[in-house]
Protein backbone atom coordinates (compact mmCIF):
# COMPACT_ATOMS: atom_id res chain seq x y z
CA UNK A 1 0.00 0.00 0.00
CA UNK A 2 1.42 3.37 -0.94
CA UNK A 3 2.27 5.72 1.88
CA UNK A 4 0.56 8.52 -0.04
CA UNK A 5 -3.09 9.20 0.77
CA UNK A 6 -5.44 8.03 -1.98
CA UNK A 7 -8.52 10.15 -2.62
CA UNK A 8 -11.52 9.21 -4.73
CA UNK A 9 -13.01 12.10 -6.68
CA UNK A 10 -15.83 11.52 -9.14
CA UNK A 11 -14.90 7.88 -9.38
CA UNK A 12 -11.20 8.54 -10.11
CA UNK A 13 -8.49 7.49 -7.69
CA UNK A 14 -5.94 10.28 -7.12
CA UNK A 15 -2.84 9.99 -4.98
CA UNK A 16 -0.94 12.86 -3.39
CA UNK A 17 1.63 12.98 -6.20
CA UNK A 18 -1.07 13.52 -8.81
CA UNK A 19 -2.76 16.23 -6.75
CA UNK A 20 0.55 17.99 -6.16
CA UNK A 21 1.39 17.86 -9.85
CA UNK A 22 -2.04 19.22 -10.75
CA UNK A 23 -1.60 22.10 -8.29
CA UNK A 24 1.82 22.98 -9.71
CA UNK A 25 0.53 22.83 -13.29
CA UNK A 26 -2.43 25.06 -12.36
CA UNK A 27 -0.17 27.62 -10.69
CA UNK A 28 2.14 27.67 -13.70
CA UNK A 29 -0.84 28.14 -16.00
CA UNK A 30 -2.07 31.14 -14.00
CA UNK A 31 1.41 32.73 -13.96
CA UNK A 32 1.84 32.10 -17.68
CA UNK A 33 -1.48 33.80 -18.42
CA UNK A 34 -0.74 36.79 -16.18
CA UNK A 35 2.98 37.23 -16.94
CA UNK A 36 3.72 35.40 -20.21
CA UNK A 37 7.28 36.55 -20.96
CA UNK A 38 8.45 36.56 -17.35
CA UNK A 39 7.00 33.09 -16.78
CA UNK A 40 8.53 31.66 -19.94
CA UNK A 41 11.88 33.22 -19.04
CA UNK A 42 11.71 31.81 -15.51
CA UNK A 43 10.82 28.35 -16.82
CA UNK A 44 13.67 28.51 -19.35
CA UNK A 45 16.15 29.54 -16.65
CA UNK A 46 14.91 26.83 -14.29
CA UNK A 47 15.13 24.13 -16.96
CA UNK A 48 18.59 25.34 -17.96
CA UNK A 49 19.78 25.30 -14.34
CA UNK A 50 18.24 21.87 -13.77
CA UNK A 51 19.81 20.55 -16.98
CA UNK A 52 23.23 21.89 -15.98
CA UNK A 53 22.89 20.34 -12.52
CA UNK A 54 21.87 16.91 -13.87
CA UNK A 55 24.62 16.99 -16.49
CA UNK A 56 27.24 18.05 -13.94
CA UNK A 57 26.15 15.60 -11.26
CA UNK A 58 26.97 12.67 -13.51
CA UNK A 59 30.32 13.99 -14.71
CA UNK A 60 31.75 16.63 -12.35
CA UNK A 61 32.27 17.34 -8.68
CA UNK A 62 29.73 19.39 -6.75
CA UNK A 63 31.89 22.52 -6.58
CA UNK A 64 32.29 22.41 -10.35
CA UNK A 65 28.51 22.21 -10.79
CA UNK A 66 28.17 25.35 -8.68
CA UNK A 67 30.72 27.12 -10.87
CA UNK A 68 28.83 26.31 -14.06
CA UNK A 69 25.52 27.29 -12.48
CA UNK A 70 27.01 30.73 -11.83
CA UNK A 71 29.03 31.18 -15.02
CA UNK A 72 26.23 30.26 -17.44
CA UNK A 73 23.92 33.21 -16.57
CA UNK A 74 26.94 35.51 -16.22
CA UNK A 75 27.83 34.75 -19.84
CA UNK A 76 24.27 35.03 -21.17
CA UNK A 77 22.40 37.51 -18.94
CA UNK A 78 25.37 39.75 -18.08
CA UNK A 79 24.39 42.76 -15.94
CA UNK A 80 20.95 41.29 -15.26
CA UNK A 81 22.46 38.35 -13.37
CA UNK A 82 24.88 40.67 -11.56
CA UNK A 83 21.83 42.07 -9.80
CA UNK A 84 20.02 38.77 -9.22
CA UNK A 85 20.22 38.84 -5.45
CA UNK A 86 18.70 37.28 -2.34
CA UNK A 87 18.45 38.72 1.14
CA UNK A 88 16.27 40.48 3.66
CA UNK A 89 16.26 43.48 5.95
CA UNK A 90 17.69 45.83 3.36
CA UNK A 91 20.72 43.63 2.63
CA UNK A 92 20.86 41.72 -0.64
CA UNK A 93 23.67 39.49 -1.85
CA UNK A 94 24.33 38.54 -5.50
CA UNK A 95 23.51 34.90 -6.13
CA UNK A 96 26.40 34.49 -8.59
CA UNK A 97 29.01 35.60 -6.06
CA UNK A 98 27.47 33.37 -3.39
CA UNK A 99 27.64 30.32 -5.67
CA UNK A 100 31.26 31.03 -6.63
CA UNK A 101 32.38 31.65 -3.05
CA UNK A 102 30.63 28.46 -1.92
CA UNK A 103 32.44 26.54 -4.65
CA UNK A 104 35.75 28.08 -3.55
CA UNK A 105 35.14 27.13 0.10
CA UNK A 106 34.28 23.54 -0.82
CA UNK A 107 37.37 23.29 -3.00
CA UNK A 108 39.84 24.76 -0.52
CA UNK A 109 38.41 22.58 2.26
CA UNK A 110 39.54 19.43 0.45
CA UNK A 111 42.69 20.74 -1.24
CA UNK A 112 46.11 20.03 0.21
CA UNK A 113 47.89 23.04 1.66
CA UNK A 114 50.97 22.42 -0.46
CA UNK A 115 48.88 22.60 -3.64
CA UNK A 116 47.14 25.78 -2.57
CA UNK A 117 50.46 27.32 -1.53
CA UNK A 118 51.99 26.64 -4.95
CA UNK A 119 49.04 28.37 -6.61
CA UNK A 120 49.19 31.44 -4.36
CA UNK A 121 52.95 31.83 -4.84
CA UNK A 122 52.69 31.86 -8.63
CA UNK A 123 53.89 35.37 -9.66
CA UNK A 124 50.69 36.51 -11.49
CA UNK A 125 48.54 35.24 -8.62
CA UNK A 126 50.86 36.90 -6.09
CA UNK A 127 50.30 40.25 -7.86
CA UNK A 128 46.55 39.83 -7.50
CA UNK A 129 46.97 38.95 -3.82
CA UNK A 130 48.89 42.19 -3.24
CA UNK A 131 46.09 44.15 -4.92
CA UNK A 132 43.56 42.32 -2.76
CA UNK A 133 45.48 43.18 0.41
CA UNK A 134 45.63 46.84 -0.63
CA UNK A 135 41.88 46.78 -1.22
CA UNK A 136 41.28 45.22 2.21
CA UNK A 137 43.29 47.99 3.89
CA UNK A 138 41.12 50.60 2.18
CA UNK A 139 37.92 48.78 3.07
CA UNK A 140 38.74 48.80 6.77
CA UNK A 141 38.22 52.56 6.55
CA UNK A 142 35.74 52.79 3.69
CA UNK A 143 33.08 50.26 4.76
CA UNK A 144 32.14 52.16 7.96
CA UNK A 145 31.91 55.37 5.91
CA UNK A 146 30.15 54.19 2.75
CA UNK A 147 28.64 50.83 3.62
CA UNK A 148 28.05 48.08 1.07
CA UNK A 149 28.89 50.40 -1.84
CA UNK A 150 32.53 50.18 -0.80
CA UNK A 151 32.43 46.38 -1.00
CA UNK A 152 30.74 46.55 -4.41
CA UNK A 153 33.43 48.92 -5.75
CA UNK A 154 36.15 46.59 -4.51
CA UNK A 155 34.65 43.47 -6.10
CA UNK A 156 37.06 43.47 -9.06
CA UNK A 157 39.87 42.71 -6.62
CA UNK A 158 37.94 40.24 -4.42
CA UNK A 159 36.65 38.28 -7.37
CA UNK A 160 40.22 37.63 -8.50
CA UNK A 161 40.23 34.74 -5.98
CA UNK A 162 38.09 32.77 -8.43
CA UNK A 163 41.21 32.35 -10.53
CA UNK A 164 41.96 29.48 -8.12
CA UNK A 165 38.87 27.64 -9.33
CA UNK A 166 40.13 27.76 -12.90
CA UNK A 167 43.61 26.53 -11.94
CA UNK A 168 42.19 23.59 -10.00
CA UNK A 169 39.73 22.75 -12.77
CA UNK A 170 42.64 22.22 -15.15
CA UNK A 171 44.03 19.49 -12.89
CA UNK A 172 41.83 16.85 -14.53
CA UNK A 173 42.04 16.64 -18.37
CA UNK A 174 38.60 15.01 -18.57
CA UNK A 175 37.04 17.89 -16.64
CA UNK A 176 38.79 20.33 -18.96
CA UNK A 177 37.25 18.64 -21.98
CA UNK A 178 33.81 18.74 -20.37
CA UNK A 179 34.27 22.45 -19.69
CA UNK A 180 35.09 22.96 -23.37
CA UNK A 181 31.84 21.20 -24.27
CA UNK A 182 29.94 23.48 -21.91
CA UNK A 183 31.57 26.53 -23.51
CA UNK A 184 30.43 25.36 -26.94
CA UNK A 185 26.77 25.34 -25.91
CA UNK A 186 27.09 28.63 -24.01
CA UNK A 187 28.40 30.32 -27.15
CA UNK A 188 25.61 28.72 -29.16
CA UNK A 189 22.96 30.09 -26.76
CA UNK A 190 24.63 33.50 -26.76
CA UNK A 191 24.51 33.54 -30.57
CA UNK A 192 20.73 33.30 -30.63
CA UNK A 193 20.22 35.52 -27.58
CA UNK A 194 22.45 38.27 -28.99
CA UNK A 195 20.29 38.52 -32.12
CA UNK A 196 17.39 39.73 -29.92
CA UNK A 197 19.29 42.94 -29.21
CA UNK A 198 17.00 45.11 -31.34
CA UNK A 199 14.10 44.16 -29.05
CA UNK A 200 16.12 44.57 -25.85
CA UNK A 201 14.02 47.42 -24.44
CA UNK A 202 10.80 45.46 -24.87
CA UNK A 203 12.38 42.42 -23.26
CA UNK A 204 13.51 44.52 -20.29
CA UNK A 205 10.04 46.03 -19.92
CA UNK A 206 8.48 42.56 -19.61
CA UNK A 207 11.28 41.05 -17.52
CA UNK A 208 11.19 40.52 -13.74
CA UNK A 209 13.55 42.85 -11.89
CA UNK A 210 15.98 42.24 -9.05
CA UNK A 211 18.73 44.31 -7.53
CA UNK A 212 21.37 44.79 -4.88
CA UNK A 213 20.98 48.58 -4.78
CA UNK A 214 18.16 49.25 -7.28
CA UNK A 215 15.86 47.07 -9.42
CA UNK A 216 17.39 45.85 -12.69
CA UNK A 217 15.60 43.67 -15.30
CA UNK A 218 16.98 40.15 -15.39
CA UNK A 219 16.66 39.82 -19.18
CA UNK A 220 17.54 42.18 -22.01
CA UNK A 221 21.17 43.04 -21.19
CA UNK A 222 23.94 42.57 -23.74
CA UNK A 223 27.08 44.12 -22.23
CA UNK A 224 29.32 41.16 -23.12
CA UNK A 225 27.43 39.87 -26.15
CA UNK A 226 29.76 41.38 -28.77
CA UNK A 227 32.86 40.11 -26.96
CA UNK A 228 31.35 36.63 -26.68
CA UNK A 229 30.33 36.66 -30.34
CA UNK A 230 33.92 37.28 -31.41
CA UNK A 231 35.33 34.71 -28.96
CA UNK A 232 32.65 32.24 -29.99
CA UNK A 233 33.50 32.64 -33.67
CA UNK A 234 37.12 31.54 -33.24
CA UNK A 235 36.02 28.87 -30.74
CA UNK A 236 33.73 27.31 -33.34
CA UNK A 237 36.52 27.33 -35.93
CA UNK A 238 39.38 25.92 -33.84
CA UNK A 239 37.94 23.93 -30.93
CA UNK A 240 34.36 22.93 -31.75
CA UNK A 241 35.37 20.29 -34.38
CA UNK A 242 36.94 18.21 -31.57
CA UNK A 243 33.84 18.56 -29.38
CA UNK A 244 30.81 17.80 -31.55
CA UNK A 245 30.26 15.65 -34.61
CA UNK A 246 28.58 18.40 -36.58
CA UNK A 247 29.51 18.94 -40.24
CA UNK A 248 32.33 21.42 -40.64
CA UNK A 249 30.25 23.70 -42.87
CA UNK A 250 27.63 24.10 -40.12
CA UNK A 251 30.28 25.11 -37.59
CA UNK A 252 31.73 27.55 -40.12
CA UNK A 253 28.27 29.00 -40.74
CA UNK A 254 27.66 29.44 -37.00
CA UNK A 255 31.05 31.13 -36.63
CA UNK A 256 30.19 33.46 -39.49
CA UNK A 257 26.81 34.22 -37.93
CA UNK A 258 28.59 35.32 -34.77
CA UNK A 259 30.83 37.67 -36.71
CA UNK A 260 27.78 38.99 -38.55
CA UNK A 261 26.12 39.65 -35.20
CA UNK A 262 28.79 42.26 -34.45
CA UNK A 263 26.98 44.54 -36.91
CA UNK A 264 23.97 44.52 -34.58
CA UNK A 265 25.88 45.27 -31.40
CA UNK A 266 28.19 47.80 -33.06
CA UNK A 267 30.97 47.71 -30.47
CA UNK A 268 33.98 49.38 -32.07
CA UNK A 269 36.49 47.74 -29.74
CA UNK A 270 35.50 44.36 -31.19
CA UNK A 271 36.29 45.61 -34.70
CA UNK A 272 39.74 46.33 -33.31
CA UNK A 273 39.59 42.86 -31.74
CA UNK A 274 39.34 41.29 -35.19
CA UNK A 275 42.55 43.07 -36.15
CA UNK A 276 44.18 41.92 -32.90
CA UNK A 277 43.34 38.29 -33.68
CA UNK A 278 44.78 38.58 -37.19
CA UNK A 279 47.94 40.24 -35.85
CA UNK A 280 48.48 37.61 -33.15
CA UNK A 281 48.03 34.77 -35.63
CA UNK A 282 50.48 36.46 -37.99
CA UNK A 283 53.12 36.98 -35.28
CA UNK A 284 52.77 33.40 -34.03
CA UNK A 285 52.96 32.11 -37.62
CA UNK A 286 49.66 30.27 -37.29
CA UNK A 287 49.11 30.28 -41.04
CA UNK A 288 46.35 27.67 -41.10
CA UNK A 289 44.33 29.40 -38.39
CA UNK A 290 44.95 32.79 -40.01
CA UNK A 291 43.54 31.62 -43.34
CA UNK A 292 40.61 29.94 -41.61
CA UNK A 293 39.71 33.05 -39.63
CA UNK A 294 40.09 35.31 -42.68
CA UNK A 295 37.73 33.09 -44.66
CA UNK A 296 35.25 33.16 -41.77
CA UNK A 297 35.27 36.95 -41.93
CA UNK A 298 34.22 36.64 -45.56
CA UNK A 299 31.46 34.25 -44.57
CA UNK A 300 30.44 36.74 -41.89
CA UNK A 301 29.88 39.43 -44.50
CA UNK A 302 27.81 36.94 -46.45
CA UNK A 303 25.64 36.18 -43.41
CA UNK A 304 25.22 39.91 -42.76
CA UNK A 305 24.15 40.53 -46.37
CA UNK A 306 21.67 37.67 -46.20
CA UNK A 307 20.27 39.06 -42.93
CA UNK A 308 19.89 42.56 -44.36
CA UNK A 309 18.18 41.26 -47.48
CA UNK A 310 15.82 39.13 -45.41
CA UNK A 311 14.75 41.90 -43.02
CA UNK A 312 14.44 44.34 -45.94
CA UNK A 313 12.13 41.95 -47.78
CA UNK A 314 10.04 41.52 -44.64
CA UNK A 315 9.92 45.26 -43.98
CA UNK A 316 11.72 44.94 -40.64
CA UNK A 317 14.09 47.68 -39.49
CA UNK A 318 16.80 46.48 -37.13
CA UNK A 319 18.24 49.00 -34.69
CA UNK A 320 21.74 48.44 -33.39
CA UNK A 321 23.43 49.83 -30.31
CA UNK A 322 24.47 53.09 -31.98
CA UNK A 323 22.55 53.22 -35.25
CA UNK A 324 20.65 51.25 -37.89
CA UNK A 325 21.87 47.81 -38.88
CA UNK A 326 23.11 48.37 -42.42
CA UNK A 327 26.42 48.18 -44.26
CA UNK A 328 26.84 51.95 -44.53
CA UNK A 329 26.70 52.43 -40.77
CA UNK A 330 29.11 49.53 -40.13
CA UNK A 331 31.48 51.04 -42.70
CA UNK A 332 31.29 54.44 -40.99
CA UNK A 333 32.01 52.84 -37.61
CA UNK A 334 35.04 51.06 -39.01
CA UNK A 335 36.32 54.37 -40.37
CA UNK A 336 35.99 56.04 -36.97
CA UNK A 337 38.12 53.25 -35.49
CA UNK A 338 40.81 54.05 -38.07
CA UNK A 339 40.34 57.81 -37.44
CA UNK A 340 39.48 58.41 -41.10
CA UNK A 341 35.72 58.80 -40.76
CA UNK A 342 33.53 61.73 -39.83
CA UNK A 343 35.23 63.66 -37.02
CA UNK A 344 31.87 64.79 -35.66
CA UNK A 345 30.73 61.17 -35.43
CA UNK A 346 33.87 60.23 -33.52
CA UNK A 347 33.49 63.19 -31.21
CA UNK A 348 29.83 62.43 -30.42
CA UNK A 349 30.79 58.94 -29.28
CA UNK A 350 33.96 59.83 -27.37
CA UNK A 351 33.18 63.14 -25.66
CA UNK A 352 31.57 61.51 -22.62
CA UNK A 353 34.46 59.13 -22.14
CA UNK A 354 37.02 61.96 -22.38
CA UNK A 355 35.06 63.89 -19.79
CA UNK A 356 35.02 60.87 -17.46
CA UNK A 357 38.77 60.41 -17.79
CA UNK A 358 39.28 64.05 -16.90
CA UNK A 359 37.11 63.70 -13.79
CA UNK A 360 39.06 60.67 -12.63
CA UNK A 361 42.43 62.30 -13.22
CA UNK A 362 41.33 65.32 -11.18
CA UNK A 363 40.46 62.99 -8.29
CA UNK A 364 43.77 61.14 -8.57
CA UNK A 365 45.93 64.27 -8.41
CA UNK A 366 43.85 65.89 -5.69
CA UNK A 367 46.23 64.67 -2.96
CA UNK A 368 49.57 62.85 -2.59
CA UNK A 369 47.77 59.95 -0.91
CA UNK A 370 45.44 59.52 -3.86
CA UNK A 371 48.39 59.57 -6.24
CA UNK A 372 50.29 56.88 -4.34
CA UNK A 373 47.65 54.46 -2.99
CA UNK A 374 44.36 55.77 -4.38
CA UNK A 375 41.20 57.08 -2.78
CA UNK A 376 39.73 53.67 -1.97
CA UNK A 377 36.14 52.55 -2.41
CA UNK A 378 32.61 53.75 -1.80
CA UNK A 379 32.40 56.96 -3.83
CA UNK A 380 31.52 57.19 -7.52
CA UNK A 381 34.54 58.11 -9.63
CA UNK A 382 32.50 60.09 -12.16
CA UNK A 383 29.39 62.26 -12.15
CA UNK A 384 27.11 60.79 -14.82
CA UNK A 385 23.61 59.33 -15.08
CA UNK A 386 22.65 57.02 -17.95
CA UNK A 387 19.45 57.06 -19.99
CA UNK A 388 17.73 54.79 -17.47
CA UNK A 389 18.41 57.24 -14.65
CA UNK A 390 21.02 54.99 -13.01
CA UNK A 391 24.25 56.65 -11.81
CA UNK A 392 27.40 55.43 -13.57
CA UNK A 393 30.18 54.98 -11.01
CA UNK A 394 33.13 53.90 -13.17
CA UNK A 395 35.05 55.68 -16.00
CA UNK A 396 34.69 52.85 -18.56
CA UNK A 397 38.34 51.90 -18.32
CA UNK A 398 39.30 49.20 -15.82
CA UNK A 399 42.97 50.19 -15.61
CA UNK A 400 41.97 53.78 -14.88
CA UNK A 401 39.70 52.46 -12.16
CA UNK A 402 42.68 50.64 -10.62
CA UNK A 403 44.63 53.91 -10.68
CA UNK A 404 41.81 55.84 -8.98
CA UNK A 405 41.11 53.18 -6.35
CA UNK A 406 44.67 52.02 -5.56
CA UNK A 407 46.92 54.77 -6.94
CA UNK A 408 50.08 54.39 -8.96
CA UNK A 409 51.31 51.64 -6.64
CA UNK A 410 48.26 49.53 -7.46
CA UNK A 411 48.43 50.40 -11.15
CA UNK A 412 52.09 49.32 -11.32
CA UNK A 413 51.25 45.96 -9.76
CA UNK A 414 48.28 45.59 -12.14
CA UNK A 415 50.49 46.18 -15.19
CA UNK A 416 53.08 43.74 -13.80
CA UNK A 417 50.34 41.12 -13.52
CA UNK A 418 49.34 41.66 -17.16
CA UNK A 419 52.95 41.46 -18.38
CA UNK A 420 53.62 38.23 -16.44
CA UNK A 421 50.54 36.59 -17.93
CA UNK A 422 51.41 37.73 -21.46
CA UNK A 423 54.95 36.39 -21.18
CA UNK A 424 53.70 33.03 -19.93
CA UNK A 425 51.21 32.62 -22.77
CA UNK A 426 53.71 33.64 -25.46
CA UNK A 427 56.39 31.28 -24.16
CA UNK A 428 53.96 28.39 -24.15
CA UNK A 429 52.62 29.11 -27.63
CA UNK A 430 56.16 29.22 -29.03
CA UNK A 431 56.73 25.62 -27.91
CA UNK A 432 56.64 23.24 -30.87
CA UNK A 433 56.19 20.02 -28.84
CA UNK A 434 52.60 20.86 -27.91
CA UNK A 435 49.70 18.92 -29.41
CA UNK A 436 47.30 20.61 -31.81
CA UNK A 437 44.44 20.35 -29.32
CA UNK A 438 46.41 21.92 -26.48
CA UNK A 439 47.80 24.65 -28.74
CA UNK A 440 44.32 25.62 -29.99
CA UNK A 441 42.93 25.72 -26.45
CA UNK A 442 45.75 27.87 -25.07
CA UNK A 443 45.70 30.15 -28.11
CA UNK A 444 41.98 30.72 -27.61
CA UNK A 445 42.47 31.43 -23.89
CA UNK A 446 45.30 33.83 -24.74
CA UNK A 447 43.09 35.73 -27.18
CA UNK A 448 40.32 35.70 -24.59
CA UNK A 449 42.71 37.41 -22.16
CA UNK A 450 43.70 40.02 -24.76
CA UNK A 451 40.17 40.74 -25.95
CA UNK A 452 38.79 41.13 -22.43
CA UNK A 453 41.55 43.63 -21.65
CA UNK A 454 40.76 45.42 -24.91
CA UNK A 455 37.06 45.52 -23.99
CA UNK A 456 37.98 46.71 -20.47
CA UNK A 457 39.92 49.65 -21.95
CA UNK A 458 36.66 51.27 -23.07
CA UNK A 459 34.08 49.64 -20.77
CA UNK A 460 33.79 48.87 -17.01
CA UNK A 461 34.26 45.19 -17.82
CA UNK A 462 36.24 44.09 -14.78
CA UNK A 463 34.40 46.36 -12.35
CA UNK A 464 31.27 44.25 -12.86
CA UNK A 465 30.92 40.61 -11.87
CA UNK A 466 29.72 39.37 -15.26
CA UNK A 467 33.07 40.50 -16.68
CA UNK A 468 35.55 39.88 -13.87
CA UNK A 469 34.41 36.42 -12.72
CA UNK A 470 34.58 34.73 -16.16
CA UNK A 471 37.82 36.60 -16.88
CA UNK A 472 39.61 35.37 -13.77
CA UNK A 473 38.21 31.85 -14.05
CA UNK A 474 39.32 31.40 -17.67
CA UNK A 475 42.69 32.95 -16.87
CA UNK A 476 43.10 30.44 -14.06
CA UNK A 477 42.19 27.64 -16.45
CA UNK A 478 44.90 28.75 -18.87
CA UNK A 479 47.50 29.04 -16.11
CA UNK A 480 46.51 25.61 -14.79
CA UNK A 481 46.80 23.89 -18.18
CA UNK A 482 50.18 25.46 -18.91
CA UNK A 483 51.51 24.61 -15.45
CA UNK A 484 50.29 21.03 -15.70
CA UNK A 485 51.98 20.51 -19.04
CA UNK A 486 55.18 22.18 -17.86
CA UNK A 487 55.39 19.66 -15.03
CA UNK A 488 55.95 16.82 -17.51
CA UNK A 489 52.37 15.68 -17.88
CA UNK A 490 51.45 14.17 -21.22
CA UNK A 491 50.78 17.07 -23.60
CA UNK A 492 48.52 14.84 -25.69
CA UNK A 493 46.10 14.50 -22.79
CA UNK A 494 44.80 17.98 -23.55
CA UNK A 495 44.31 17.15 -27.19
CA UNK A 496 41.95 14.21 -26.58
CA UNK A 497 38.88 14.10 -28.78
CA UNK A 498 36.25 15.57 -26.48
CA UNK A 499 33.47 13.79 -28.36
CA UNK A 500 34.62 10.46 -26.90
CA UNK A 501 34.77 12.07 -23.45
CA UNK A 502 31.18 13.28 -23.65
CA UNK A 503 29.98 9.98 -25.02
CA UNK A 504 31.48 8.18 -22.05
Amino acid sequence: MSTFTVTKILGARLDAKTLFGFAIASALGVLLAAYPLASLGAVAVFLLAYGIFRWCRERLEFWQALVLLALTPYFILNYGFDNFAIGAGGYHFPVGDLLMFLALVLLTWRTQRSVMKSILLDPPVACLIVLLLMACCHLLIDVPRYGFYAVRDGSMFFEAVFLILGVMWAGNPRHTQLLKCWLFYVFLINLFYSYTFSWGEKIQAMSPSFGVFHPVPLFGHYQLSALLLLLGAIYFIWIAPSIVRWPRWILMLLAAAQLGGLAIHQVRSMYVGIAVILLVLLLLRETKKLVGFASTIGWGFGVLLALLLAVSALGIKLQGRMGPVDLSFVEEQAKTVLAVGDANARMSHDVDRANWYGQVWDRVRSSPTNIMVGEGFGQALIDFVNEEGIPVRQPHNSSLTVLARLGFVGLSIWFLFIVLVLVRYVRFLRMRSVSEGASATILWLFLCFLLVLLHASVQPTLELSHGSIPFYFLLGLGIGIMEKMKNSFDPQSFGVDARRTVAS
